[in-house]
């Protein structure tokens, strides 16, 4: 039997969604890592350090849906330092982030 036009046309919207959410993903997690390497910057890590601190970063994001788990975690690590930097500014840099993940997508 084939398949009719709609289910055709079903399978299409759920492909495209899939591949939407695939993307979205991507550029999340490359906004994560600027940012980790923007934080990692002012706690002053580098090398295999900073990495794995993206990684944490990264890993925290994934613990709840929005931004404010990734912010919470990283104003922690500043305050940790003895570096206070306010959760609207960590959000700005991370907003300056998301975008520069989406320019290096094309």
């Amino acid at each position: 039997m084939s398949e009719s036009g709609f289910e055709r046309r079903e399978e299409g919207f759920e492909a495209k969604f899939h591949a939407e959410g695939d993307q979205k993903f991507r550029l999340e997690m490359r906004r994560d890592k600027l940012f980790a390497q923007w934080v990692s910057g002012q706690l002053e890590l580098s090398g295999e350090d900073a990495e794995a601190y993206a990684k944490t970063v990264i890993r925290a994001d994934l613990q709840e849906p929005g931004d404010q788990d990734v912010i919470a975690k990283v104003q922690a690590d500043l305050a940790a330092k003895g570096i206070e930097i306010s959760a609207a500014e960590l959000q700005e840099e991370l907003d300056l982030c998301a975008e520069d993940a989406a320019a290096e997508n094309g």
